[in-house]
C-alpha cells in the first residue's frame, strides 16, 4: 500500500516536521509541494513543485493532502481537499472558529475521508514521560501541573498571521493549543478556567504571553508561555500527594548527555529522589496511525473531534482573559 501525499506549503512546518515524518513512513510517498515561487533546490529529490492548490486538487494520483498553511486558510483549503476526494492532515489549530471546525468535521464524515489534526506534541518525550509516571502512580493523586511553552523572541517577526491582532493569531492559538490538547488527552475536560493574556513586545498586537489556569476535581493545570524567556526553566513541573516530577527543557542537557527528569517520590515508605530517563519521542507514530486509519486497520488517534474540543477551550480562555481583574485596594 502506497499513499501519495502533497504538501500545501514548504515553510518551516513542511521542511522540519511533515516532510521528515512522511519520509520515515514507508507507506507514504511525498509527490508534490505547493510552491508558487517555483523550486529552489531545497525540495526532496523527485518531488515536483506545483504553482497552485488547484493543481493538487485536480491530480487523481494524490491521495492525502497536508494543509500546513496559516490558520485562516485551514478551513477553506481542507474543505476543498475533502470535496476533491482527498484525505487530509491539517495543522493545528483545526480552524480559527468553532463553527468552521464543526462544519469541517461534518464534511469529512459526509465525504467518507480521513481528517487528522497534527497534534504531534502529544507524542513528545516530555509528555510521554509525564504520562508514564502518572500511570505508574509515582506522584499519587495529582495536585498541580505547571506546563510551559516558553521561548526568547524579543523582536516581532514578519508573519502577520502570527503577530498581528487577527483572529487565530498569537502564541495562545499557536502554542497554547498544543498544551490544551495534551491536557485534554491526559485528563479530559476541566471544570473552570481563569486566564491572563497580553502582548508584551508590541502593545495591541497578538498575544505573546499567557498564564491560563484550568481547575479539575482535585487538581489544577497551569499553562504558561512567554516570548521573553532567555533562560529556560522546566517544561513540566508536576506535584502530587506522593511525589513530584520535574522535566527540564530539551536544551538543558549538555551535548551527548541523555535527557533525564527528576523524580522525588515514596516507595515502600522510603523517600526516593532520582534521575529518570525521558521517554523517546514517538513523532513517527502520527503518520503511521494516519496510514493505519486510512487502511481501516486502526482507529484515528488524532481526531477532529478532539481538536475541536481543544479549540473550544482556547476560545473559552480568551473570553476568561477579558474579565476585569479584582482590585486589591
Amino acid at each position: 500500500m502506497t499513499i501519495n501525499v502533497a504538501l500545501a506549503a514548504w515553510g518551516m512546518s513542511g521542511r522540519e516536521f511533515h516532510e521528515p515524518l512522511i519520509a520515515a513512513e514507508p507507506r507514504l510517498r511525498l509527490t508534490a509541494i505547493l510552491r508558487r515561487s517555483g523550486p529552489d533546490g531545497s525540495e526532496p529529490e523527485g518531488v515536483r513543485c506545483v504553482p497552485n492548490f488547484q493543481a493538487i486538487l485536480d491530480d487523481p494520483a494524490i491521495d492525502l493532502v497536508v494543509v500546513n498553511t496559516p490558520n485562516e486558510l485551514h478551513y477553506p483549503m481542507a474543505s476543498a481537499a475533502l470535496a476533491a476526494g482527498k484525505h487530509v492532515v491539517l495543522e493545528k489549530p483545526i480552524t480559527v472558529t468553532l463553527d468552521d471546525a464543526r462544519a469541517l468535521t461534518a464534511e469529512a464524515r459526509a465525504a467518507n475521508r480521513l481528517l487528522a489534526v497534527f497534534h504531534n506534541r502529544r507524542l513528545d518525550g516530555d509528555v510521554l514521560t509525564l504520562k508514564r509516571h502518572l500511570d505508574a502512580g509515582d506522584l499519587g493523586d495529582l495536585v498541580e501541573l505547571e506546563w510551559h511553552y516558553d521561548r526568547y523572541r524579543a523582536h516581532v517577526t514578519h508573519k502577520r498571521w502570527k503577530e498581528d491582532d487577527l483572529p487565530g493569531a498569537g502564541t495562545w492559538f499557536d502554542l497554547g493549543i498544543h498544551l490544551v490538547e495534551g491536557m485534554l488527552h491526559l485528563f479530559g475536560p476541566p471544570e473552570t478556567v481563569a486566564a491572563d493574556m497580553d502582548s508584551l513586545r508590541r502593545p495591541g498586537a497578538a498575544t505573546d504571553f499567557f498564564d491560563v489556569r484550568f481547575r479539575y476535581p482535585g487538581h489544577r493545570v497551569l499553562l504558561r508561555a512567554s516570548t521573553f524567556v532567555r533562560e529556560q526553566g522546566p517544561v513540566i513541573t508536576a506535584h502530587g500527594r506522593k511525589g513530584s516530577l520535574i522535566i527540564p527543557h530539551e536544551n538543558a542537557y549538555p551535548e551527548g548527555e541523555p535527557p533525564t527528569a527528576l523524580l522525588h517520590t515514596d516507595r515502600a515508605g522510603e523517600a526516593i529522589r532520582e534521575r529518570v530517563p525521558l521517554e523517546p519521542s514517538r513523532q513517527h507514530d502520527f503518520y503511521a496511525n494516519v496510514v493505519d486509519a486510512i487502511a481501516g486497520n486502526a482507529p484515528l488517534a488524532f481526531t477532529p473531534e478532539a481538536a475541536t474540543a481543544a479549540l473550544a477551550l482556547i476560545h473559552r480562555a480568551i473570553e476568561a482573559a477579558k474579565q476585569p481583574p479584582m482590585s486589591c485596594a
